[in-house]
């Protein structure tokens, strides 16, 4: 009777698992691929502006020229300005300012240079977040994901009986659906500890606001803001001299000498301008997870407190730990390598989990060939939007265009051997076209180590897949 059971409930978990993964396995595609992508965010705006001068060093005269030249551009103060400091990873130092769309790299003499223009490093990243839909829906929508990836996880393990003796088998030799099956558990078992971190950890930022407004109805009057203040501290309006200067030095002299440890990454100037103003400078601690430490001083740079975001209660810490553990921004240059792996990992774990489920059917119809265009094709629209970008193009519209001509492809009559080599054939030519045009555009550029990485996987990507085709 149990051995009855057992079984059943395997059953009923692999079919789950199958309908689970049939109608989600299109947008976690998607989701994963561009999250992927996102991992080297910093890497790709780099890559878009190579000609950016690059600098870690700054001074506080630069800082100060920086916000009286972008406070002057401005009709009213604006609620808050943000100098986004250079850090390791980007080491370019902009202004931006909180309403605005425009963000200003600031030149060695503390002037606005150039405006900041990454328009297909936004897409990706807008994909991934909120799969470039309105915001609030967009995030709901990818949050949502996470919880049923989770769940695809779970109730693949709960499928899976022979979990641990299987995760060190691969049969010799196999092919087909065989080799799919083997590929499929491998890396979902050995991947499952990464893929329920990203799980869980998509789900709370596309959902955050979510329960945050839940929790604000219930206890708080639909009081958002006290939700927010409870889980990441509350602003202050510290009683100052409004006459005082702006000290931005004495501010970054008084972090030092407190946390020495501590490597700023942004200030933000709250109420810049007005009596009101406050400086806020945040900056990252070795060895742990939060975002950052968020300091506050007075205008003039006198220490007042901290936001406790590293040392307030445990909730508080793991709320703003979890967008540098869900994008690897943490532990070095090993640890973006790594989350790029594991990710491309769970990409693939996506695609062979509807693969098996497509090659159940005796005959082959029009569903393989539209997974095939689907899977083949977002590469392909990626490098596409890419290659429009350079070309001062929307990206947007090399994304459709490459994506409609892949899905088209499908409905034309190859089989899906031919519509296989056709968009990987057709995606080694549109990789080709966009190292061309980059080079052609602004050259070789040996002082930017993130331009020549990019266009090193680019180069290796437009390989594999000619030599794949």
């Amino acid at each position: 009777m149990k051995a009855i059971r057992a079984a059943a409930t395997v059953r009923q978990s692999l079919q789950a698992h199958s309908a689970l993964g049939l109608a989600l396995g299109a947008l976690l595609y998607v989701v994963c691929l561009t999250g992927t992508l996102t991992v080297f965010f910093s890497d790709f705006e780099r890559w878009e502006q190579p000609h950016i001068d690059e600098r870690l060093a700054y001074s506080p005269a630069q800082l100060h020229q920086a916000v009286a030249a972008a406070l002057a551009q401005q009709a009213t103060p604006p609620d808050t300005l943000y100098l986004i400091l250079p850090t390791a990873t980007a080491p370019r130092l902009h202004v931006h300012i909180s309403g605005l769309e425009d963000e200003w790299f600031v030149t060695a003499d503390g002037a606005l240079g150039e405006r900041l223009a990454a328009p297909w490093s936004s897409l990706v990243q807008a994909l991934h977040v909120r799969l470039h839909l309105a915001e609030t829906w967009g995030l709901i929508l990818v949050g949502i994901t996470g919880i049923m990836l989770g769940a695809l996880l779970l109730s693949g393990v709960l499928a899976h009986p022979n979990l641990v003796r299987d995760a060190f088998r691969w049969r010799s030799g196999a092919s087909g659906r065989l080799f799919q099956v083997d590929l499929h558990n491998r890396i979902g078992v050995w991947g499952l500890p990464f893929a329920l971190m990203i799980a869980l950890t998509g789900a709370f930022m596309g959902l955050a606001g979510v329960f945050f407004s839940s929790y604000a109805a219930v206890f708080h009057q639909n009081d958002r803001e006290a939700v927010y203040d409870l889980v990441y501290g509350a602003d202050i309006e510290p009683a100052q001299d409004a006459a005082a200067p702006l000290d931005l030095g004495r501010a970054l002299q008084a972090l030092r000498a407190r946390e020495p440890a501590a490597e700023p990454i942004y200030i933000a100037l709250q109420n810049p301008g007005t009596p009101r103003a406050l400086v806020e400078i945040a900056a990252t601690l070795p060895g742990r997870l939060v975002y950052s430490e968020i300091y506050r001083f007075t205008r003039d740079g006198r220490f007042i407190d901290d936001q406790a975001l590293a040392s307030g209660p445990v909730g508080r810490q793991l709320a703003y730990s979890v967008y540098r553990l869900h994008f690897g921004q943490f532990g070095g240059w090993l640890t973006p390598w790594l989350y790029g792996l594991l990710g491309l990992g769970l990409t693939v774990l996506c695609v062979t989990g509807v693969n098996l489920w497509i090659t159940k059917r005796a005959h082959e119809s029009w569903m393989h060939r539209g997974w095939i265009a689907w899977v083949w094709g977002w590469p392909l629209a990626l490098a596409g939007a890419a290659w429009t970008a350079l070309l001062g193009v929307g990206p947007w519209w090399g994304l459709m265009a490459a994506l409609a001509f892949a899905l088209s492809a499908s409905g034309l009559g190859p089989d899906a051997v031919a519509l296989r080599r056709r968009l990987i054939g057709s995606l080694a030519v549109a990789l080709f076209a966009v190292l061309a045009t980059h080079l052609a555009t602004f050259g070789y550029r040996p002082g930017n180590p993130a331009t020549g990485a990019v266009n090193g996987a680019i180069a290796l990507g437009a390989i594999l897949a000619f030599m794949a085709w």
